[in-house]
Formats: structure tokens, C-alpha cells, sequence
């Protein structure tokens, strides 16, 4: 039973410093498969743009005001643990230089002996594109052509050459590459048919996020008629839904334990849960919520 968890790292207050670290150590040690770490850049005081999934994570995303670079902190809690997967839940593709991503994203599955995952999205606020001068516009295909010059990079070639139409470059060396063959597992987030043909066409697995039973039998319903479509099966691509706990006492933890197994009957490899423990009794909250879960 894998369960993974999404943590939240913003870098300030009691969660400054080396908490993040600390935080990751305790994780693993509690037999957590995974922590998953969030993105945005940068965060607005207010949005016009629509936050695409629940109301708390709303709430959570207006009263933020900044996180942990993804790929740094992967970096630091890579040497810090031993078994712990670590990944990105999500990315924001497009966003982000490809070449110098791939880079980044190698190294660390380097620095982890290929414990990364590569979760990605499109992202959806438009407000945080336009403070980075990357246009809103088209960021789906965008994002597909990065992750195509990504999996150029990754390659066993010596030498790697791209020509598309938001990126070409000639005859280069990309290096060091990563652990994992043929590159680390793209695990595409979201819950809409984009998602799904994303998933078919460059992914190896999928990261929902905040969906009912119902709505993780049709997705995978739909993933594995597409993947058959495509002459792929479902043996290549790992299932992995997130979930945000509904609040902080033992019975929301009881209530995530029992979404936690009808996921499993449903067929999923991992469950992402965001329990969102509080700093006053961190360590025996989250080994408390560890034994709800099943862990301990």
C-alpha cells in the first residue's frame, strides 16, 4: 500500500530553515512511499483567474505567499533521505526553461539514486504568467513541446538536436542524464481529457487531484480504452490520486484512512494525501495520522 504525502513548505515562520528537511526525515521514517512537493513562483495578493479544484485549496492558495523552489528543496531532501521518493505535485511546465529543467530534474535524480518524479501541469492562473513574461496562451502545447525537448535531453545520444515551434536548437551535448530509463516517470496532474491524451501521448502515470470515487472509476475507465487505442497498456503507466484532508481531527484522518482503501480497490498504485498537520505537535500528530492511515 503506497501512500504519499503533500506537504506544504513555505519557507517562513516555524517552517523556515531546515523544517523542510526535518519534515521530509520524519516522512520517510514513518513509512510514507513519498512526499510530493507543490509550485507556484510567485503568489498574487488577489486572482482573477479561477482556482480549477476545491474551495480549501483556494482559501489555502489566497493566504499564501510563497513556497520552496520544487527542485531545490527535491535537492536538499534527496540528500537528507535514504528511500523516500520524492516528486512535484505539479510543476508548472511551461513556465520554466526546458533545457535548464532537464538539467535540474537529472541531477537530482542523479543526487537520489533515481528516486524523483516528475509530476507536471499547465498551471492555472494567469496572473503568475504574466509576472514570469511567459504568455498564457497556448501553455498546453507549449507544455507538450517542453516535455518532448526534455525526453531529447534525457536520451542515451551523445548528442541532442531540437527543432519545434517554441524551441530549436542545433546539435548540443545535455548532460549528466538520469538514473531512470529512459528518463524519471512524467506523472501528468490533472482530471480533464487534455490530462488524459497528455498521459498517452508523453506520460507514465497521472496525478488527480480532489476526485470522488466515481470520478477515479471514469478517468481510469477512460485512460485504459485510450492507452489501448494507442497500442500501450496499463501495466506502463502508475495510477495516483491527491486528497486533501477535510480538516485536522482524528476523524477527517479516519475519513482520509477509508478513501485511502477504496482507492486501492479501485485499482490505484498510490494515494497523495495532504492532511495539512499543524506546527504546535507536528511529529506526534503526523505519527498519529501515520497509524490512522494504515502505517504504523
Amino acid at each position: 500500500m503506497k501512500i504519499g504525502i503533500s506537504e506544504w513548505y513555505p519557507g517562513a515562520g516555524r517552517r523556515a530553515g531546515r523544517w523542510s528537511i526535518e519534515s521530509a526525515q520524519l516522512i520517510e521514517e514513518l513509512g510514507f512511499n513519498s512526499v510530493w512537493l507543490p509550485e507556484h513562483v510567485v503568489f498574487m495578493p488577489s486572482y482573477t483567474s479561477k482556482y480549477p479544484y476545491e474551495e480549501s485549496g483556494a482559501v489555502e492558495v489566497n493566504a499564501t505567499r510563497g513556497v520552496h523552489d520544487p527542485l531545490v528543496l527535491a535537492g536538499a531532501i534527496a540528500a537528507a533521505t535514504s528511500r523516500l521518493r520524492i516528486g512535484t505535485y505539479v510543476m508548472v511546465v511551461p513556465q520554466r526553461n526546458p533545457i535548464v529543467t532537464a538539467r535540474q530534474i537529472a541531477t537530482i535524480d542523479q543526487l537520489s539514486g533515481g528516486r524523483f518524479n516528475f509530476g507536471v501541469g499547465v498551471g492555472w492562473s494567469a496572473e503568475e504568467y504574466a509576472a514570469l513574461d511567459v504568455p498564457f496562451e497556448r501553455r498546453g502545447a507549449r507544455m507538450d513541446e517542453y516535455l518532448r525537448v526534455m525526453k531529447a535531453t534525457w536520451s542515451d545520444d551523445d548528442l541532442t538536436e531540437f527543432h519545434g515551434q517554441f524551441v530549436d536548437f542545433p546539435p548540443l551535448y545535455a548532460y549528466p542524464k538520469p538514473v531512470q530509463r529512459p528518463h524519471p516517470p512524467i506523472i501528468v496532474g490533472g482530471n480533464s481529457p487534455a490530462t488524459l491524451r497528455r498521459i498517452v501521448e508523453l506520460g507514465d502515470g497521472w496525478a488527480g487531484y480532489s476526485q470522488t470515487y466515481d470520478d477515479i472509476a471514469r478517468f481510469t475507465d477512460d485512460l485504459e480504452r485510450a492507452l489501448e487505442a494507442a497500442g500501450r497498456t496499463r501495466a506502463e503507466v502508475s495510477l495516483r490520486v491527491g486528497r486533501r484532508a477535510k480538516g485536522k481531527t482524528e476523524k477527517d484522518w479516519e475519513d482520509d484512512a477509508v478513501y485511502i482503501r477504496r482507492c486501492f480497490e479501485l485499482g490505484l498504485d498510490e494515494v497523495v494525501v495532504s492532511p495539512r498537520i499543524g506546527d504546535d505537535n507536528y511529529e506526534s500528530d503526523m505519527t498519529r495520522y501515520a497509524e490512522i492511515v494504515g502505517l504504523r
